[in-house]
């Protein structure tokens, strides 16, 4: 798995990538309890990890304000 800094370097893409493999291998019958409840875990957190990125994004995109400028939406409004 990812540290904490390599995931928030990935993209959400990557993050997609990481959670279709533990999808995987959570479908896997060759696989303990413990083993399932480890990659739910750590399911969870790339999708709250990935969910973060998406909010990023999208406060990052571009729209017309009134005026018919471009207005970039980059905080926590």
């Amino acid at each position: 798995m990812a540290t904490k800094e390599e995931k928030n370097d990935s993209t959400i893409e990557q993050s997609f990538e990481i959670l279709e493999d533990i999808i995987t291998k959570m479908e896997s019958s060759d696989i303990s309890l413990d083993e399932s409840f480890a990659l739910y875990k750590a399911g969870m957190e790339e999708l709250q990890h990935a969910s973060g990125k998406i909010e990023q994004t999208k406060k990052a995109v571009m729209a017309i304000n009134k005026d018919g400028g471009l207005l970039v939406f980059e905080g926590d409004e």
